[in-house]
């Protein structure tokens, strides 16, 4: 007898990924913009990665993990809105 086990999805934990890396990058771009550099070499990378990973999770992922990659592109993309403006009024 056989049994025939169905390969788990590699992407089951993206969501979770981007999300942990978009709150991360909450204090990346503001505790951190007091060091050289400001936040662009914290904040911003992690910020662009959450998105990144956050836009391939949500084609595969789950309806919850798909709420999940969303609320992670949403802090990403205030996230470097952030250091946008802080940038062009500071």
């Amino acid at each position: 007898m056989s049994v025939h086990a169905e390969p788990l999805p590699q992407n089951r934990r993206q969501p979770q990924l981007a999300l942990l890396l978009a709150v991360l990058g909450i204090p990346g771009c503001t505790v951190a913009w007091s060091l050289p550099a400001g936040g662009f070499w914290i904040g911003v990378p992690l910020s662009i990665a959450a998105i990144v990973i956050g836009v391939r999770a949500r084609a595969t992922a789950s309806p919850s993990g798909r709420r999940i990659a969303t609320a992670a592109i949403v802090l990403g993309a205030i996230e470097i809105l952030f250091m946008a403006t802080w940038t062009v009024a500071g």
